[in-house]
């Protein structure tokens, strides 16, 4: 039975892509729907909707997505059309550019934060 009218958060998709725990990779990646790192990349990610980095995610690569959620540590930049999300505990050495950031408390970060006010300015991602 179901009393009232409580609305269920909006629920993520789920990772189509995973780079696993104890995983290397290197290279470029095409991935359409949601990307999750727990392991190592380095190089270039095209036309990703979503991106994850996990707690225990490494990213070395400049990052262009719709959005994207860190928990992990990422050495470049990162522009988003929509939300970037910054978790405790995540470590950002580079620059973001996003319509909206979201930062918790004992995330460390290194670089500027740039505000994209409309789509216009923000970054076009390949399809």
């Amino acid at each position: 039975m179901r009393f009232g009218n409580k609305q269920q958060p909006e629920e993520l998709p789920r990772p189509n892509t995973l780079i696993g725990v104890g995983s290397s990779v290197r290279g470029t990646l095409m991935v359409t729907g949601t990307l999750r790192i727990d392991g190592e990349f380095e190089g270039d990610v095209l036309s990703c909707e979503r991106l994850e980095i996990g707690e225990h995610g490494l990213m070395r690569s400049d990052i262009e997505v719709r959005e994207a959620m860190v928990r992990g540590r990422v050495v470049g930049s990162i522009r988003a059309l929509g939300v970037v999300e910054f978790k405790t505990g995540a470590r950002v050495d580079g620059d973001v550019a996003a319509f909206s950031v979201i930062m918790e408390p004992g995330v460390h970060f290194t670089g500027r934060c740039t505000m994209v006010e409309s789509s216009s300015e923000s970054v076009e991602l390949n399809s």
